[in-house]
C-alpha cells in the first residue's frame, strides 16, 4: 500500500486512498479501523501526502492511532519541522464495506482528543480537517475550532527551523519504506538520516525494523507538549503496517543521538523504553529476534530482544555503557 505521495490529490482520490487504506490497520480488539491522510510541507518545498492507520496493541496507551500514523510518517520523511497543510480522517468497523444503506457507512468519526493535540502540534490554527465516511460524505473544520488555545512545543520554542529535509519522492519514500534487502552499511546511514521532534528531551531515536516479508520501515521518535509522545518503535510499527498491514518484526536497529549537552558518550548507547519494547514486543516473530544498538562511537551491539528488555528502564531513554 502506497502511504506517501507527491502528487496534487483532490478530495476525492484521498477517499479512494483513505478506503483502500483499510485493508491495513490492526486491530484485533476493536475491529476498527481508521485512516488519515495530511498533506504536509517543509519551507520551500513541494507539498507532500502522508498516510497513516491505526495500531492496536494489547497495552492500550501503546496502541497508535490514523493520525497519529500519519504524523509519524511526515515526521520520518520530511523531518521535524514538517508541517501539516491540511487533513482527511475516516473509520469505520473494519469489516463494514461502502454500502449506502448502512448507517454507520454514512457516519462521520471525528478526530479523538489525543490526535487533536498532536495535529495541533504540526498545524495553524486555520489548517483545515476533513471527516469523510466510508461512503464518501465529508464535513471540514478547522485546527483552531477542535483545540482552542492549544498548548504545543512549537508555540514556545525559540529554536529556528534552519534544517529542513526534502528530496525526490523516491528519497521521501525511501526515508520510510525499503523492499529490497538492506546492508549493515545501509542500514546505518538510514538510522543516521532520521530525525526525532526532540524540542523537551534533546535526545533523538530512530529504529529500523526489518519484517517478515523482507521489507524494511523506519520511525522517527516525536515528542509532545502534553507528553502524548510516539515513541520511535510505535512510529516504525504504525508506517510498517500502513504500508504492509499486519505483519512480524524479524529484526531491529536503533540508533540514539543527543544534542546541546546530552550527547551519547562514545562508549555507550541508547537503549529502549518499556514502552517501545512492549511495542516490539507484540509484533516480534518471537522474543529472540535481534536487536542492535547503534553505540556512541559507531560500533554495533548485538544483543536479542529478551536481552534488550532486561535494560530496559520505565523513564527517559536509558544509556548503557558498551559490554
Amino acid at each position: 500500500m502506497k502511504i506517501f505521495r507527491k502528487d496534487r490529490l483532490s478530495d476525492a482520490a484521498i477517499t479512494q486512498w483513505l478506503t483502500a487504506l483499510r485493508a491495513n490497520p490492526y486491530v484485533p480488539e476493536s475491529g476498527y479501523a481508521a485512516t488519515a491522510v495530511f498533506r504536509a510541507r517543509v519551507p520551500g518545498a513541494d507539498d507532500c501526502y502522508f498516510a497513516g492507520v491505526n495500531v492496536e496493541n494489547v497495552d492500550h496507551r501503546l496502541s497508535t492511532h490514523g493520525e497519529e500514523g500519519a504524523i509519524a510518517a511526515m515526521v520520518t520523511g520530511l523531518g521535524k519541522y514538517a508541517e501539516i497543510a491540511e487533513g482527511w480522517v475516516m473509520g469505520a468497523p473494519q469489516n463494514l464495506k461502502a454500502d449506502k444503506h448502512s448507517p454507520a457507512a454514512d457516519a462521520l468519526v471525528s478526530c479523538c482528543g489525543k490526535c487533536r493535540q498532536q495535529i495541533a502540534g504540526f498545524a495553524g490554527e486555520n489548517v483545515k480537517i476533513h471527516y469523510v465516511a466510508l461512503n464518501g460524505q465529508m464535513s471540514t473544520t478547522t485546527v483552531g475550532a477542535f483545540l482552542p488555545e492549544a498548548f504545543t512545543l512549537r508555540r514556545f520554542s525559540e529554536e529556528k527551523k534552519s534544517v529542513t529535509k526534502e528530496g525526490s519522492a523516491e528519497e521521501i519514500e525511501n526515508r520510510l519504506l525499503r523492499k529490497e534487502k538492506q546492508t549493515e552499511k545501509e542500514i546505518v546511514a538510514w538510522l543516521k538520516g532520521i530525525d526525532s521532534v526532540d524540542y523537551l528531551s534533546k535526545i533523538s531515536q530512530a529504529v529500523v525494523l526489518e519484517l517478515d516479508n523482507g521489507c524494511y520501515a523506519a520511525g522517527a521518535k516525536i515528542e509532545d507538549a502534553a507528553f502524548l509522545s510516539v515513541n520511535a518503535a510505535q512510529s516504525a510499527l504504525a508506517i510498517a503496517t500502513a504500508g504492509f498491514g499486519a505483519c512480524a518484526i524479524r529484526e531491529a536497529w536503533v540508533f540514539t543521538k543527543g544534542r546541546d549537552g546530552k550527547e551519547i558518550p562514545p562508549d555507550s548507547f541508547g537503549g529502549l523504553t518499556l514502552s517501545a519494547l512492549q511495542t516490539l514486543l507484540q509484533r516480534a516473530a518471537h522474543a529472540a529476534i535481534p536487536v542492535r544498538f547503534l553505540a556512541g562511537d559507531g560500533g554495533i551491539i548485538r544483543m536479542t530482544l529478551s536481552e534488550a528488555a532486561r535494560l530496559a528502564a520505565s523513564g527517559s531513554i536509558p544509556l548503557h555503557k558498551k559490554p
